[in-house]
């Protein structure tokens, strides 16, 4: 798919050079997908003056890494074993238990959760300070768990809460394997993108839709903790084939890093419509009868399709056609997506990853 009639706006941060490189870039990323429709191409152009622009401020990030070493063999492996050895995975920490719990439960109150928040500083900080932002734009300030439970809704924070606290577990993986601020960075765009989306089509909801984008890539970073080996090999297979990383953790591994993920969060007891955003975030069913995969699904190609942070997937997924339709998403609608994105992705990314 060749990036065409891109032109600089005015201000533009980059050169006319930088802009034909990242035209470039985005045509070899958009590869595997054919017959593009007008929203597809006008995501290729917004990605390609995006990626100038990144590229005009990181050049270091796109400089090229040719391997000189043998692509190493790789067995198989079943994604059970990872999940057995319970020793190998994050611990779950008691406030994460009690809220998972509270989720599933049709009598907990506001007072309930507000007083199993209030066990942990740290993530009752972060509450306070996502619902006084942006990410919500209320015209009070929230000064209280028990009244950010109150305006919110007790579902809605405690998806929030319960998503968002994964993040803390991953912190050992080796910033050698994965740039783990861009990995955040893709992951928490992918969720701002599934939770535009359910507002403009009233499909889903939006703390479901953006705790699913929040944690759709959970499965690689799990596979990067516990067979880290493997999966830094499988990412160099995927680059010298130049082909999609999924595709290429099913063919060596047997399974790729959504089923890994969704097996995870259920092992875990997450919600179903949580546990199937994860797992379809590739593939989706388009017979599901919750929209949050069909979110996720979308938001995932678009924020990779915008160059937003990296998940180690270097292509754009082609989008399940039945499902990309059925968000209607016009180059119009597009462009009411990621209008303000970087504003809301910069405050969103600034809570989540502050101690």
């Amino acid at each position: 798919m060749a990036v065409e009639n891109v032109s600089p706006t005015n201000g533009a941060e980059y050169s006319p050079e930088t802009l034909e490189a990242a035209k470039k870039l985005l045509t070899k990323r958009f590869k595997y997908i054919s017959k593009p429709d007008d929203a597809l191409k006008r995501l290729a152009r917004l990605g390609a003056r995006r990626v100038a622009v990144d590229m005009t401020r990181h050049p270091e990030r796109y400089a090229l890494m040719e391997s000189v070493s043998p692509l190493p063999d790789i067995q198989p492996l079943d994604p059970l074993d990872i999940l057995r050895h319970d020793h190998q995975l994050p611990a779950l920490p008691q406030v994460f238990l009690e809220l998972q719990q509270a989720i599933g439960s049709r009598s907990t109150s506001a007072d309930d959760l507000a007083s199993i928040i209030s066990q942990d500083p740290g993530l009752t900080a972060f509450l306070l300070r996502m619902v006084n932002s942006a990410f919500y734009s209320l015209p009070m300030q929230i000064d209280t768990i028990s009244r950010a439970v109150t305006v919110v809704g007790v579902n809605q924070l405690s998806t929030l809460a319960v998503g968002t606290s994964v993040m803390s577990l991953f912190k050992d993986v080796p910033a050698d394997i994965i740039d783990m601020e861009q990995f955040w960075k893709h992951s928490v765009c992918c969720g701002l993108i599934a939770r535009r989306l359910c507002r403009i089509t009233g499909k889903g909801d939006p703390e479901r839709a953006f705790v699913s984008g929040l944690l759709h890539d959970i499965g690689q970073l799990i596979l990067l903790q516990t067979e880290s080996e493997r999966a830094v090999a499988v990412h160099a297979h995927a680059r010298a084939k130049d082909v999609l990383l999924f595709a290429e953790e099913k063919a060596l591994l047997g399974f790729d890093h959504a089923t890994l993920g969704g097996m995870l969060l259920r092992k875990w007891n997450f919600p179903y419509v949580l546990v199937s955003a994860v797992l379809e975030h590739h593939h989706p069913k388009p017979a599901n009868k919750e929209a949050e995969p069909f979110l996720v699904h979308c938001a995932e190609t678009i924020a990779t399709g915008l160059g937003v942070g990296s998940s180690g997937e270097y292509f754009v997924q082609p989008p399940n056609r039945t499902v990309w339709d059925a968000m209607g998403l016009t180059p119009e609608r597009l462009d009411e997506m990621v209008e303000d994105l970087d504003e809301e992705l910069e405050e969103a990314f600034g809570i989540l990853i502050k101690p």
